[in-house]
Parts: structure tokens; C-alpha cells; sequence
């Protein structure tokens, strides 16, 4: 559920592409932020006390068939909260703003 949450909040965002649309899929959410490096993106959610992580992802060969080099991918587990995505979202719109 959280992770839908997430998905539905960082897709409205203008400038943020979230990778793949498996209707199954497991709680993780990879994106690009337009004009931005995945490196970037992720030290200014760090930043912000958002830990992600950025890069190849140890899945090169998906990035590429998705078209980017490398990706953002935040993880969701039991013990994060709604308030948490939110944080991510609200990051998320000042960095695409930038």
C-alpha cells in the first residue's frame, strides 16, 4: 500500500519519470528526475534525511532497455510511514522545481 502511495504522489510530480509499470511489483520505486543525475537527485534527498540509493542499480541491462543509464530507487519496508513518502514527494517537487 505504501508504495502505491508513494508511486500515485512521485508520478503527479511534473519532471519525474517512475521507471516501469509491472502491475505486480515488489516495494521499491526507481525514477529519473528530467535534467538531473541520479547522484544529485540522491544527495539532495540526502540532504533532506532521505536515504535512497542511486546509480546502476545492479540492474544495467533493465536501465538500458528503459532507456536511462542510471536511476533513483527509494525502498518501502514495514517500518516506514505515510508521512515518510510524503517527505520523499515534497523533496522530490523542490529538486524537479530546481
Amino acid at each position: 500500500m505504501l508504495s502505491e502511495y508513494a508511486r500515485s504522489r512521485i508520478e503527479a510530480i511534473p519532471g519525474i519519470r517512475v521507471l516501469g509499470d509491472a502491475r505486480e511489483h515488489v516495494s521499491v520505486l526507481s525514477f529519473v528526475v528530467k535534467g538531473k543525475q541520479p547522484s544529485d537527485v540522491s544527495k539532495a534527498l540526502d540532504a533532506d534525511g532521505i536515504a535512497v540509493r542511486a546509480g546502476k542499480l545492479a540492474a544495467e541491462t533493465l536501465l538500458k532497455k528503459l532507456g536511462v543509464q542510471e536511476a533513483v530507487r527509494a525502498s518501502f519496508t514495514f517500518y516506514n510511514t505515510v508521512d515518510e513518502a510524503d517527505a520523499l514527494a515534497s523533496s522530490l517537487v523542490r529538486i524537479a522545481a530546481s
